[in-house]
């Protein structure tokens, strides 16, 4: 079955925070899910030898043809998600417009968890800043 926390979690801390118990703690494992996701939107194509296709394309990439290549940066970071985040399933992107940040972009992520008998939804917004930098908010 998934784990709760991401390899380099469980390597950080071995003991963890708390005592094993067969309940699900899905805050817990959402935190976990957004932190490993923002590590994978701030990687960049081809930075990773072991895994070249690991993250996303640079801003420059973007903006070169944007704004067409706002729908292959929607479908790029639904395959990354589906392909290097497995607690999540069903994962959905939609650009989301926005006044607040001229130069930013941003994107609506919906998913099921994978690891809930429900599969409960999840969904949270990313922005892209100028700079590339992806944050995410749940």
């Amino acid at each position: 079955m998934f784990q709760k926390r991401t390899l380099f979690e469980r390597l950080k801390n071995p003991e963890g925070t708390a005592a094993r118990t067969l309940e699900e703690d899905t805050t817990a494992q959402l935190r976990s899910i957004l932190r490993n996701l923002e590590r994978i939107l701030n990687a960049r194509v081809g930075q990773a030898p072991a895994q070249m296709d690991f993250g996303i394309p640079s801003p420059s990439e973007i903006a070169q043809g944007y704004p067409e290549s706002l729908t292959t940066m929607q479908k790029t970071i639904r395959q990354c998600i589906e392909r290097y985040e497995p607690r999540l399933r069903d994962v959905q992107v939609m650009q989301i417009e926005s006044d607040d940040y001229r130069l930013a972009v941003r994107f609506q992520v919906t998913a099921r968890l994978a690891t809930t008998r429900e599969g409960r939804q999840v969904s949270f917004d990313t922005m892209m800043d100028p700079s590339g930098h992806v944050n995410l908010n749940a």
